[in-house]
């Protein structure tokens, strides 16, 4: 087995169509954050990124895009912003660890979204998570169904209700997929950098940086059938009270940045963007909607199945990994205790 390290700029039309076949062979790999299109875009906004080529008998058999955030430490490409990481990979590969980092000239790897199927990167997991999907295979009205008989019956009724009295009290509801107003786009960013700042705080707001609104615009300009952004907004009469961000590859979506108007809460504007989305993401041949890690209560209720993940790190020697992981198990525990509760009104209160 042989390493080669490569920055992004010396992606060749070769390589793209290797990673290409590579990601076939999974259909974990349909997320849009395996495309090299996504790597790009980011190698365009940040100077770190470097891809580890895995070759056997000349084949490239693996494909690792990630961050070299310094001689000590590397992330997977996208850090903060990728749901999904870890290397494209041959099924049959047995990828060695220790072998890896050393050809990325690194000593540890952090992941907190690595599908727990891929590799042996399970094996280094400190906690398991889910990303909740949306079924959509065999249409809207097929997803519908399964989600009446595995979650709650009158969800999609209740959405329609919202609808009708949206409609009457505001003016025609319209829903567009796909998006090309740039209005409609720096409304979205702009609600959600103020969504952080009240949850959150402002430190937190992703938004605030440079690299990361750069990806934003670059993604939403991408326009392939491998690759591309959605901005899909929801309107009552002349007004914006829902947007999504988001991204699409081949038959996946990925929902990634919803944001909804406050003073329409009453109605649940949120989940009638989320309704639409998926009514008309179906129309259009996409037969998954994946809302990203987390549990919370739209994605409960919406999701049919879920793509299992874990987090942890590798490192070399693997007792560099070993003591981050005690240190998150001691953390998890301080957080669960009373003398944490505690800690997390004062800091509350502090905000």
């Amino acid at each position: 087995m042989k390493f080669r390290l490569i920055s992004a700029k010396e992606l060749d039309a070769t390589l793209v169509a290797r990673w290409a076949e590579l990601r076939s062979q999974s259909i974990i790999y349909d997320c849009p954050y395996y495309s090299p299109a996504f790597t790009t875009i980011i190698a365009n906004a940040r100077d770190d990124v470097r891809i580890l080529v895995v070759e056997d008998a000349g084949v490239v058999v693996g494909i690792w895009p990630f961050h070299a955030l310094s001689s000590f430490r590397a992330v997977s490409v996208g850090d903060f912003l990728a749901d999904y990481q870890g290397p494209v990979c041959d099924a049959s590969l047995k990828l060695h660890i220790a072998d890896a980092l050393s050809a990325m000239q690194c000593r540890y790897f952090s992941f907190n979204h690595m599908p727990s199927g891929l590799g042996k990167f399970s094996q280094y997991a400190w906690t398991n998570s889910q990303s909740h999907i949306l079924d959509l295979t065999g249409g809207f009205e097929a997803y519908a169904q399964r989600l009446t008989e595995m979650r709650d019956a009158s969800l999609l009724k209740k959405v329609a209700t919202n609808e009708r009295k949206l409609s009457k009290k505001f003016g025609e509801l319209r829903f567009e997929l796909q998006s090309s107003s740039d209005t409609d786009f720096a409304a979205l960013i702009a609600g959600k950098r103020d969504q952080f700042q009240r949850t959150v705080g402002a430190e937190h707001d992703i938004f605030r940086l440079d690299w990361v609104r750069q990806v934003m615009d670059e993604i939403r300009a991408a326009n392939a059938p491998d690759f591309a952004g959605m901005l899909s907004t929801l309107y009552a009469g002349d007004t914006l009270i829902a947007a999504h961000f988001g991204m699409r590859s081949g038959k996946v979506m990925h929902y990634w940045f919803p944001w909804y108007h406050t003073d329409f809460a009453e109605h649940s504007p949120g989940l009638i963007l989320l309704t639409q989305c998926a009514r008309h993401a179906a129309q259009t041949g996409i037969t998954m909607i994946d809302l990203g890690r987390g549990d919370q209560p739209y994605k409960l209720r919406f999701a049919t199945g879920a793509n299992q993940l874990c987090e942890g790190a590798v490192s070399s020697p693997a007792i560099l990994s070993s003591l981050q992981a005690g240190l998150y198990h001691a953390k998890q525990k301080l957080k669960a205790s009373s003398l944490g509760q505690h800690l997390r009104k004062l800091r509350q209160t502090a905000r």
